[in-house]
């Protein structure tokens, strides 16, 4: 295939200058960081507050019909995928203002909702422009921006276990320059580290390019293979399992750490990178105990077949006490970094 993709069109400017700029707009927020900011942005024509993805609720906001020319998301991976469900269900341009770094939401076409509390995508939207406000992002507490890495750091699992599936002839061939792209996104990751853990001015904008870049691959091969394998299945399992909803790239680090294990897949750079970028992945830095980890193994062959999730190595190896023991042993060496007790 070879075809990357036009990225999403990115500016950085602040988010006062942008709103001004837009007319009528219907605002999705999270909160924070929307009580801190109202006062000091141009008023819009209608604001909803994002904080329930299932589709039955999204529905109903859209049957609301929220006034405004454009659909503006302001927030975390909430406010990005309620705006996109907006934009999409209503065909008006949306313009995407991440206010942290936790996840890539806001710069992929993907609109994912959730039904019966398993993650499914229904259409595809892009954002007429998506923007950068740095001083925002950083005013954001600074384990919301770190855990960014999530996203990024799922090509290490999410290659091997393309290469397992291309090599069964499952699911979508192998693509070498999506995979050149993946490895690529981790060694400049890897480079990138000490910038993400002070959560630098030029730490924010490696994330948002990184982001930028995996967007635009998917939307133009169609998938997400290349950076979303058994560590993100493995985050779905829990959540539908236990009904918590951890930050998405504290929980996506985690099962980076955890399934590169169980692939033998060089699980100790990856927990490096974790450990130096001062993400919060340690099972009890982000509420995920003994039991509920094990559950999730449990159920997690059947929870990837009956939600005809790709190939990956959850198919092809025993998920015994054994494995499921040695990995909770790897994780749970890493260092802790404040947070649930």
């Amino acid at each position: 295939m070879g075809e990357m993709g036009e990225p999403f069109r990115m500016v950085e400017s602040s988010v006062a200058d942008v709103l001004g700029g837009l007319g009528s707009f219907a605002l999705v927020v999270n909160d924070p960081p929307w009580s801190g900011l109202a006062g000091s942005l141009p008023p819009p024509a209608s604001v909803v507050e994002a904080w329930n993805m299932d589709l039955a609720h999204l529905e109903a906001v859209a049957a609301g019909e929220p006034e405004g020319d454009v659909v503006v998301g302001l927030g975390g991976g909430t406010a990005m995928d309620t705006a996109k469900f907006l934009a999409w269900k209503s065909g008006r341009p949306l313009v995407q203002i991440p206010s942290i770094t936790s996840v890539d939401a806001g710069f992929t076409d993907a609109v994912g909702v959730r039904v019966g509390g398993n993650v499914t995508y229904v259409g595809k939207v892009r954002p007429e422009t998506v923007v950068l406000d740095v001083d925002l992002v950083r005013s954001a507490p600074a384990h919301l921006n770190r855990a960014g890495i999530g996203d990024i750091l799922s090509c290490a699992v999410g290659l091997h276990d393309w290469r397992l599936a291309a090599a069964r002839g499952a699911g979508h061939p192998w693509d070498e320059p999506l995979a050149q792209l993946g490895e690529r996104l981790l060694a400049d990751l890897s480079s990138a580290r000490d910038e993400i853990a002070a959560v630098s001015a030029e730490g924010v904008r490696f994330l948002a390019g990184s982001y930028r870049e995996i967007g635009a691959a998917c939307a133009a091969a169609g998938h997400s293979r290349f950076e979303e394998g058994s560590e993100h299945f493995w985050a779905y399992a829990y959540e539908w399992l236990t009904g918590a909803h951890p930050v998405h790239g504290e929980i996506i680090s985690f099962g980076v750490i955890v399934m590169s294990f169980l692939q033998g897949n060089d699980p100790d750079r990856w927990r490096e990178i974790v450990a130096d970028c001062a993400v919060r992945a340690h099972p009890g830095d982000i509420g995920i105990s003994r039991g509920d980890f094990g559950r999730t193994f449990s159920e997690l062959k059947s929870y990837v077949r009956r939600q005809d999730l790709d190939h990956s190595i959850i198919d092809e190896i025993a998920l015994d006490q054994d494995a499921v023991d040695g990995a909770w042993e790897h994780v749970s060496c890493l260092p802790r970094q404040g947070g649930q007790a």
